[in-house]
């Protein structure tokens, strides 16, 4: 390691002056989400910590765990000058703290192959007779945690497009945190009826000879062919790197070279480092997820004051109602000629438009910024056959731009 020569260099007297190799390196903190504790993530983490130490030799690096609630006030504290999070927490913590991605995580799959994105599998014991998304109805359900990005909100969004509230449509709802394991043994033991887990997962499991495939029924897997590991969602980025603002422009660039080139590296094979790394993809799939979840889930108080005010809503309208009829006698009463003197009736609220199921699946994509092209590629369908159902759908919404499409949608 070049630390370890330039020290070696110094001990043995070369050089034009004595020196202290330590003088000349600083620190540099990453902050990583520790979803399995503080010292899982040291051990997880720490071959890329050995990687870019002796890839970037003006640094040493320092892991920094956090957690989902801790990791904004670290950052805002100085704690950090790196963040290594899931995708779904990268998009919270960028609400507030200005940071920029240097690359995004490739995770060997089931098939050897190495992949940037990865989903999550929704699994019921066989023979249950759970076989669609809409059989999720009155039953139990398993999950890590309900800010859990691969291990909930992945899978909740799938089941939202299929009109099921987890929330409340399910017989329950159960958050059983990590590991995500556990959430297969209560599928296969019967304690619960279905259960989200991350892709690969069962993969890996499966290798162990833990379970057969055939103890389970694995829900929603047609929306995906182009990944080796089992869906049953739609592919999302896998964990950014990202560097905040303050970090200077010469570290940000080293770290960025050093993790784009740990594939070809003999020091990535030396330091065991876990999973290479591309350069950035796109999160705004990651961002209309949270969007969403957030409008359905995360603020529900507004609607909840709606609620309470739905009994003097409902004796409103039934008052209301009561003076109408009355006024309508009298003015009835009060005509010599007998000509009709009807109130105009206020217009229905018009109907939102029948979809195609095909255009419900464009119409989801369009809502989360998918461009024409990209929702194409998704689906495994030409730009021309999106644009169609696009233009179809702008007609039925009554829409002008997609803009208002997505308005009018939401």
């Amino acid at each position: 390691m070049l630390r370890a020569t330039l020290l070696a260099v110094c001990l043995a007297g070369f050089g034009p002056a004595p020196c202290d190799a330590q003088s000349t390196v600083s620190q540099a903190r990453i902050g990583v989400l520790a979803y399995l504790g503080y010292e899982d993530a040291l051990v997880r983490w720490h071959g890329l910590k050995r990687y870019l130490d002796a890839s970037v030799p003006t640094h040493e690096f320092e892991l920094v765990p956090m957690t989902l609630a801790s990791a904004s006030s670290q950052i805002a504290g100085g704690q950090v000058d790196f963040v290594l999070t899931n995708p779904g927490h990268f998009v919270d913590l960028s609400k507030d703290h200005a940071m920029s991605v240097l690359a995004t995580r490739n995770v060997q799959r089931s098939d050897g192959s190495f992949s940037a994105e990865f989903g999550s599998l929704i699994i019921a014991r066989s023979n249950s007779g759970i076989e669609e998304l809409s059989d999720a109805r009155d039953k139990s359900v398993a999950a890590i945690d309900k800010m859990a990005f691969g291990g909930f909100q992945l899978a909740w969004r799938e089941f939202d497009n299929a009109q099921i509230n987890l929330f409340t449509d399910t017989k329950s709802l159960v958050f059983v945190g990590f590991p995500m394991d556990g959430v297969i043994d209560r599928v296969a033991t019967g304690q619960a009826d279905i259960g989200i887990i991350r892709s690969g997962l069962m993969e890996r499991v499966l290798a162990e000879g833990t379970y057969a495939k055939d103890d389970f029924t694995f829900l929603n897997t047609n929306v995906t062919f182009a990944h080796p590991d089992m869906l049953s969602t739609r592919l999302y980025p896998e964990w950014p790197f990202a560097a905040l603002a303050n970090v200077a422009p010469t570290l940000r660039d080293a770290v960025t070279i050093a993790l784009l080139n740990a594939k070809d590296s003999p020091l990535a094979h030396d330091a065991r480092l876990r999973n290479y790394w591309s350069s950035p993809v796109a999160y705004h799939a990651a961002i209309g997820l949270k969007q969403a979840f957030a409008f359905r889930v995360e603020s529900p108080s507004t609607w909840q004051r709606i609620a309470a005010f739905l009994p003097l809503i409902a004796a409103f309208a039934a008052g209301l109602a009561i003076v109408v009829t009355l006024a309508m006698r009298i003015l009835g009463q009060g005509s010599e000629r007998g000509s009709d003197h009807a109130l105009p009736m206020p217009a229905p609220d018009k109907d939102m438009p029948n979809l195609t199921k095909r255009e419900r699946q464009i119409l989801d994509y369009i809502t989360e910024g998918y461009s024409s092209k990209e929702i194409a590629q998704q689906l495994k369908i030409s730009p021309k056959t999106v644009e169609f159902h696009r233009a179809n759908l702008l007609k039925k919404f009554d829409a002008r731009s997609s803009t208002q499409l997505v308005a009018l949608a939401t």
